[in-house]
């Protein structure tokens, strides 16, 4: 479980007492295996919440802990923690170190110290689950964006990470690509367990979601359901968030007399059988 308590954080110089917080006091909990998106505008938190999850931030007040280890711990709990949470940056070019593509997923579980034949099965693993094994001996600079950010995740879901933060990562890929990147997600948490926490200012993508958390000045506004946060279209339109194009339409039908749809439409086959339904 991840247990954010009280957490307070600011980027200010020291002496510049006026600046907002990035973060006020924020507290939430996190449970194994559940998919959460975070979202928000430019500045409302949600990366350098990110960055205090995976420990590369410390907070300034409160805690943050990852399966009851605190990220202001030193030497081995720290190890730990760094090996529990993946992160993927929005940049892959930020995260990838190697000259190949199989060097660069080996980076992570050498590091560890892991024995040759354990290193390879996670190698072969990890590239399984991405797809990228016809890329294995490929240059990562010969690399579409779209695979070398396919590539900077198998190399994170080599350490086995138990939680995968992925901070922003569809904003330079195409819109197939980031789809088939958030549905490797979704499977990850299916069949491996593996709690996904995604980043994101894309409201399509957060549908299929098993919780959605807005962010709003450095502070929580909303916390629930795909559906329970998209009902409050008005507020977060307040805040410079829309609903996905889908739940709007389905909300003007459903205020125009087409009650057999759903309050809140996530999807285009619910609102195709909403609107087969009152035929």
């Amino acid at each position: 479980m991840i247990e954010v308590n009280n957490v307070t954080f600011n980027y200010s110089l020291q002496g510049e007492q006026d600046a907002p917080p990035a973060l006020r006091d924020v507290t939430l909990r996190i449970e194994a295996g559940q998919t959460v998106a975070i979202i928000g505008h430019n500045g409302s938190g949600k990366s350098t919440l990110t960055k205090l999850l995976a420990a590369i931030l410390h907070p300034q007040s409160g805690s943050v802990q990852i399966d009851g280890l605190s990220t202001d711990s030193k030497g081995e709990d720290l190890w730990t923690i760094r090996q529990r949470v993946g992160i993927v940056f929005q940049n892959p070019d930020d995260q990838l170190v190697a000259n190949t593509v199989i060097d660069d997923i080996a980076f992570g579980p050498e590091n560890l110290g892991l024995p040759r034949a354990e290193i390879e099965e996670r190698i072969t693993e990890a590239m399984s689950l991405l797809g990228i094994e016809q890329y294995a001996q490929m240059a990562v600079s010969e690399l579409s964006v779209g695979q070398k950010q396919r590539v900077a995740i198998a190399g994170v879901l080599a350490m086995r990470p138990r939680y995968l933060l992925l901070d922003e990562p569809t904003t330079m890929i195409s819109g197939h690509t980031a789809r088939n990147l958030l549905q490797t997600a979704h499977r990850l948490t299916r069949e491996n367990g593996i709690t996904v926490i995604h980043i994101t200012h894309f409201m399509h993508e957060i549908t299929d979601f098993d919780r959605v958390i807005v962010m709003h000045q450095g502070q929580i506004l909303m916390d629930g359901t795909p559906a329970t946060v998209f009902a409050h279209a008005d507020e977060l339109h307040e805040v410079g968030l829309d609903v996905p194009m889908v739940t709007r339409l389905g909300q003007r039908l459903y205020s125009r007399g087409w009650t057999s749809l759903p309050r809140v439409v996530l999807s285009t086959e619910q609102l195709k059988a909403g609107l087969c339904s009152s035929n």
